[in-house]
């Protein structure tokens, strides 16, 4: 039986994965049309100015706009595919998988938001503004600045996510709420050591613009872990 649950898990994941390309692909194309607004609004975000270094460099920098954007706008259905092949699976109510897949989504956009209007302007102006110097000049590549902003968005929003992966893993008994309490503090060393990997510059406040909201949304999955484990207690 567990055999069996495990290939059906595999084969729900490649559905998954195949239609997920398929609406990566699309949200590619629109992506790709519309790259050249997403990569204004993303140098106005934090007001430097960018150069190509390379003649191709600006196309190149289009195509890699297109893949993000469509990663980025099939993410909302990539979770409720997820959702909608394992539901039977793993006995997921349907007002329980809905609310999980938008709760998903609304994590992901927060703490991609919060990174482009909160994290992004700092960050980036600290990196220049300190860094410069008579002698010393920023001139960043097109292609450059665009990876590091979508890495940083990204980022953040997967970190946000702590919360529902704590509570996947805590319905799967994979981790305890008691074992996430006695654990604790490794756990805000470890969410010091991973913002500070995270985050573009050395200075506190940006550490703990990362780090704060970790740290709470990891205080959050205890909480959800032990109405968990409580239900599974109930049901017993």
């Amino acid at each position: 039986m567990q055999r069996e649950t495990i290939i059906a898990a595999l084969t729900g994941v490649r559905r998954v994965i195949l239609k997920s390309l398929i609406f990566i692909g699309l949200a590619g194309i629109a992506g790709f049309i519309f790259s050249r607004p997403i990569m204004r609004l993303m140098i106005k975000a934090t007001g430097v100015k960018v150069y190509y270094l390379a003649i191709q460099e600006v196309f190149f920098s289009s195509v890699k706009i297109a893949l993000l954007a469509g990663i980025f706008l099939a993410l909302p259905l990539v979770f409720f595919l997820a959702w909608n092949e394992l539901k039977d699976l793993y006995g997921i109510k349907k007002i329980h998988g809905w609310l999980l897949a938008c709760t998903a989504t609304i994590l992901f956009y927060g703490g991609s938001i919060f990174c482009y209007f909160i994290v992004l302007p700092s960050g980036v102006k600290f990196l220049v503004s300190d860094y410069q110097s008579a002698l010393v000049k920023a001139m960043i590549s097109i292609d450059r600045y665009i990876t590091f902003c979508s890495t940083m968005m990204f980022a953040f929003g997967i970190t946000f996510e702590v919360p529902l992966i704590l509570l996947a893993l805590g319905k799967l008994g994979i981790v305890k709420a008691q074992m996430l309490v006695r654990t604790r503090r490794y756990a805000v060393l470890g969410i010091v050591v991973v913002s500070a990997i995270i985050t573009p510059t050395p200075d506190v406040y940006n550490l703990m613009l990362l780090s704060v909201p970790m740290y709470v949304f990891y205080e959050i999955g205890i909480i959800l872990v032990k109405i968990v484990e409580k239900k599974k207690g109930n049901g017993r």
